[in-house]
């Protein structure tokens, strides 16, 4: 299974290119996610622009030579989160989509130096003795737990409105919309203490995996022009593939057994 869990990064990839793709088909910015108000020229400019810069970018993630490009993803969302990102949230503190909007970008933001990290440390001998590989995990792991604090919070304040997003064939919304928040709430704790980290992150890379089959695929199959449907849909895929990257990364505790009676 730990194999398996090295697809979080094409999961992530196929997701960022898919980003570029939406915007060059619809012509716009994504609408919940990349809400650039711009009225000129320029902004067809910047459209364009960042989209070629997602699709090179996840390309780039595709292949082991050349996945640290990750960290022009990285790079990428840091602006989303100064421009537009933080100055809406500045703006108007009280609105719950600003504080959704600003937490996926930054948990895509540390997904990328998560998978930079783990690339940069995989290379060669120089590159293991220098210290940014590690400093790019840890500041993921963290901008990563930080992300799930506000997902946890606003599922425990908008519980209601979240319970009415849960597929009809599933009983107990309501139940259903406080359990995930109680599993992103526990995920970020285990992330910040390194604790269970591994199975943590299994769990929730299926949950999200779940999601993207039996929630974000009916909405898009019912909605195929509607941007925002296919938006979600691959922003929940970014979140499977962060959490099986991390996975990747913490292997069983046998693992590190064996490797100690080896050395």
């Amino acid at each position: 299974m730990q194999d398996f869990y090295k697809a979080g990064r094409y999961f992530f990839a196929v997701s960022i290119i898919a980003f570029g793709i939406i915007q060059f088909a619809s012509g716009d910015f994504m609408s919940a996610f990349l809400p650039i108000k711009i009225s000129s020229h320029f902004r067809i400019f910047l459209l364009y622009f960042f989209s070629s810069l997602f699709v090179f970018a996840g390309v780039m993630m595709l292949f082991n030579r050349t996945a640290r490009g990750g960290a022009l993803t990285a790079v990428l969302f840091a602006v989303f989160i100064l421009y537009p990102d933080l100055i809406n949230l500045i703006s108007d503190p009280k609105n719950p989509g600003y504080w959704t909007v600003i937490a996926e970008t930054v948990a895509i933001c540390a997904g990328a130096l998560i998978i930079t990290g783990i690339f940069t440390h995989n290379t060669t001998a120089r590159d293991r003795a220098l210290p940014y590989p590690k400093n790019k995990l840890v500041a993921g792991r963290i901008l990563f737990a930080c992300s799930l604090i506000v997902f946890a919070v606003q599922h425990f304040l908008y519980a209601d409105y979240i319970s009415t997003l849960i597929p009809s064939w599933i009983p107990l919304p309501l139940f259903w919309a406080y359990f995930v928040g109680i599993a992103f709430l526990a995920g970020s704790i285990s992330l910040f203490i390194r604790i269970k980290t591994r199975l943590a992150s299994i769990l929730l890379g299926f949950m999200f995996l779940f999601w993207v089959f039996f929630m974000h695929a009916e909405r898009v199959t019912a909605n195929l022009q509607k941007e925002s449907e296919w938006t979600s849909l691959f922003i929940a895929l970014t979140f499977c593939g962060i959490f099986f990257a991390i996975a990747s990364i913490s292997p069983p505790k046998s693992t590190h057994t064996r490797t100690k009676h080896l050395k």
